[in-house]
């Protein structure tokens, strides 16, 4: 029997996976990048946010605090944990550690009034960064993206033409990771490009690996503080 192999939802735009410069332009003149990042972990976990067994059980196994702000992300060593509503947090992991987090969540909150669903064959995470990363956005979008309303440390479920995602703000104003449903990956890709084409749009290799900026919580934090 031949063995499954693992598909980007972005398997027929070959630029998607190898990358492509430009047109006209070097990378240090292109307006915005754009990039997958396929096969991550994606789990979905529920639970009250009150209830502090379920929450010293999830910091055991993530080495972090699930974050309860509204609209908040946190790193910690190969998680990222997103909020997205009171009761229900995105989890990413790397590829490749994906079945062991999912068994340690799932084993620690046995006994815990809480659900662990593992999404990650059915979606996919696109990355979007340049100085007119926040341009692109805002043709689909009516998010404000500008740093003085979204830090880096800045999450939130929100639509992007037409198409439900999961936004998170990794750099203010020019760092963004976009998660999306598997069966609207294809066309908010290709609406991306479209809209990103006339401000130059290097498209980079498809990268399987989670990005982690370990500074970015504590600059959130520093912001809500100062405000």
């Amino acid at each position: 029997m031949s063995e499954p192999v693992m598909e980007s939802p972005l398997i027929g735009r070959p630029h998607s996976i190898q990358g492509q410069p430009a047109d006209g332009q070097s990378a240090a003149q292109s307006g915005v990048s754009l990039g997958e990042r396929p096969f991550l972990g994606h789990f979905s976990l529920r639970g009250k946010a009150d209830d502090e067994a379920l929450m010293a059980a999830c910091s055991r196994v993530f080495g972090i605090a699930l974050p309860k702000t509204p609209n908040t992300w946190v790193e910690g060593e190969g998680v990222v944990i997103g909020w997205m509503g009171p009761t229900e947090w995105l989890v990413l992991v790397a590829a490749e550690t994906r079945h062991e987090w999912l068994i340690s969540l799932r084993e620690a909150l046995a006994d815990q009034h809480a659900g662990v669903v593992d999404l990650s064959g059915g979606q996919t995470l696109i990355t979007l960064a340049g100085e007119h990363a926040r341009d692109v956005l805002a043709k689909g979008s009516t998010l404000d993206l500008h740093p003085r309303e979204a830090q880096a440390g800045f999450c939130t479920r929100s639509t992007l033409a037409k198409s439900a995602i999961f936004l998170r703000v990794v750099e203010a104003g020019e760092r963004f990771e976009i998660v999306v449903r598997r069966s609207f990956a294809d066309y908010l890709w290709q609406w991306l490009v479209d809209a990103s084409e006339e401000y130059g749009c290097e498209i980079l290799p498809a990268d399987a690996t989670l990005a982690l900026s370990a500074s970015a919580d504590n600059d959130f934090d520093e912001a809500v503080n100062a405000s």
